[in-house]
């Protein structure tokens, strides 16, 4: 016979960036709303739909909204039957899902302080640690040795001189923000090879292009520097990682820890930029590619199969190798570049992945991989403090995963 403490059901929540004013006083009765604080909407509702399914109760709350006295916060749950956003107050969550984003110093503070109380004080469980920075997984990935070849030649942009001594030396560099994402502000800077003039191409931080030419060098480090204003920048290596037409792209592998806290590959996808674009974001115009059938079409077979296997392989090894030094994590974008050699580099690491590339070449599978993971890792972490965690038995997996399938079709 199932007793009241098997019937417990322990809780998720999506901690995220919210947008606008707070909606309630933190005591008000559940409500539906129209226009929840908060972006990404089309996947918090599939989480929320992902964890009902999954014996769990998942919801949404932000920094802001948490009343520390009381140990409650303002959330914002999906109700499946009137298909509406509700809000209402809920205990601080067992189990939490980072996916803050910063645009000012403010929202980091409230998001650090709220991360350290959460955890000393509520004891709640977070899925992972974000990454500290591009640099930092750089530094780690070149220590361990074995990713060498594949690391593109990338330090820190200490001032003006050292971007002039840089395209002295290469002719060419690309600077890009030490905490940046979606290709804003990166900027691919060549020296001209008959004149003294420079050309700047890239996208300014609200992922508006930017194309422009200076006389000589002095305009171009006067502009450069209330460019990054005094922003933590990188220098890296150009390289060429277009197609046979010119295009730009690259690889994004999200690599998630599953039901079982193992690492496995979600899915892939190649991301094609617009024409002439620097970049191959798809907040920057960009489309979505299945791997397989692009790469046969930009190289031989042979080779094809071998950039394939290398890129499951090395998006395996790097979750291991960064986690062993920086802590636990639950999930990596990794973005691989393949120069016209066929060469295979590591461009970046995000911790904090998005996943509308998956869902653009209608691999459906993978995508409803990639919103149930966290929420059975988060199942998976809180069984393993709880033994009477109650949870949906693990072979009924598929089955829910079938049913969130059906209630995606409507996200």
């Amino acid at each position: 016979m199932e007793t009241e403490t098997n019937r417990i059901r322990h809780s998720l929540g999506i901690m995220t960036t919210r947008v606008g004013r707070r909606m309630n006083s933190g005591h008000e009765a559940v409500r539906a709303v129209d226009e929840p604080p908060f972006g990404s909407r089309r996947f918090y509702k599939s989480l929320c739909l992902a964890g009902h399914r999954a014996g769990m109760n998942v919801f949404v709350f932000t920094p802001q909204g948490i009343d520390w006295l009381n140990g409650t916060t303002e959330g914002f749950i999906y109700d499946e039957r009137d298909q509406k956003w509700q809000s209402g107050t809920y205990p601080l969550p067992d189990a939490v899902y980072d996916r803050c984003f910063f645009t000012h110093r403010s929202q980091y503070l409230e998001h650090r302080t709220a991360v350290r109380r959460l955890q000393e004080e509520h004891h709640a469980l977070f899925l992972g640690c974000g990454l500290k920075g591009k640099q930092e997984v750089q530094r780690t990935l070149e220590r361990d040795g074995r990713f060498a070849r594949y690391l593109p030649r990338t330090v820190a942009m200490r001032s003006m001189q050292s971007v002039s001594d840089w395209l002295r030396e290469h002719g060419q560099l690309i600077v890009k923000p030490q905490a940046g994402s979606q290709g804003r502000g990166v900027l691919l800077v060549q020296r001209s090879e008959t004149t003294q003039a420079f050309r700047v191409r890239g996208r300014d931080a609200h992922n508006g292009r930017i194309a422009r030419s200076f006389a000589d060098k002095a305009s171009l480090l006067l502009w450069l520097r209330r460019f990054t204003a005094r922003r933590p920048y990188l220098q890296q290596q150009y390289l060429l990682l277009q197609t046979h037409t010119g295009d730009a792209y690259d690889v994004r592998s999200l690599v998630q820890k599953d039901g079982t806290g193992k690492w496995s590959v979600t899915g892939m996808a190649v991301r094609k930029g617009q024409d002439g674009s620097l970049t191959s974001n798809l907040h920057g115009g960009g489309t979505a590619l299945p791997v397989g059938s692009f790469l046969a079409g930009q190289f031989s077979s042979k080779q094809a199969d071998r950039i394939l296997k290398e890129l499951y392989s090395l998006s395996i090894l790097i979750p291991v190798v960064l986690e062993s030094s920086h802590g636990q994590l639950a999930e990596l974008g990794i973005d691989f570049g393949i120069d016209t050699s066929g060469q295979l580099w590591i461009l970046e690491v995000n911790s904090k992945p998005g996943r509308s590339a998956l869902s653009r070449i209608n691999e459906a599978a993978s995508y409803i991989h990639a919103v149930t993971n966290p929420v059975h890792y988060a199942r998976y972490l809180l069984k393993s403090r709880s033994p009477f965690l109650s949870s949906v038995p693990a072979d009924s997996d598929i089955s829910n995963r079938m049913a969130t399938a059906a209630a995606l079709k409507h996200c």
